[in-house]
């Protein structure tokens, strides 16, 4: 079993990605407000470095907020679930895309 995190700006995908997963026999998932890091040091001043991180996020909304999807898996519905996910997203791999990633799960209850 794998935990998949998909990290995505464009909320707006959300629920479309929430139903290729139903339709492609992937149950259950949380879906959790998230906040960026340029949007954390916007307010800070007090770090040297925060400065240059602000000129490497020049361009990128501070104010912008995300979700962070979070699916639990059976190893045989990961290909599966990634193909739904990519399937609405696109290529992850431009700027600011989104980030997604899988991690083993070790034990899982309460899930059915």
């Amino acid at each position: 079993m794998q935990l998949l995190f998909l990290i995505i700006k464009r909320i707006e995908l959300v629920d479309d990605i929430m139903q290729a997963l139903a339709q492609s026999g992937v149950r259950g998932g949380t879906v959790i407000d998230s906040l960026g890091m340029a949007k954390s040091i916007s307010t800070m001043d007090n770090l040297p470095t925060i400065n240059a991180l602000r000129a490497i996020l020049n361009g990128v909304d501070p104010s912008q907020k995300g979700k962070l999807l979070l699916i639990a898996v059976p190893e045989d519905q990961v290909k599966t679930a990634r193909d739904a996910i990519i399937g609405v997203t696109g290529d992850l791999d431009t700027p600011n895309a989104g980030v997604f990633f899988g991690v083993p799960i070790t034990f899982a209850e309460g899930i059915g």
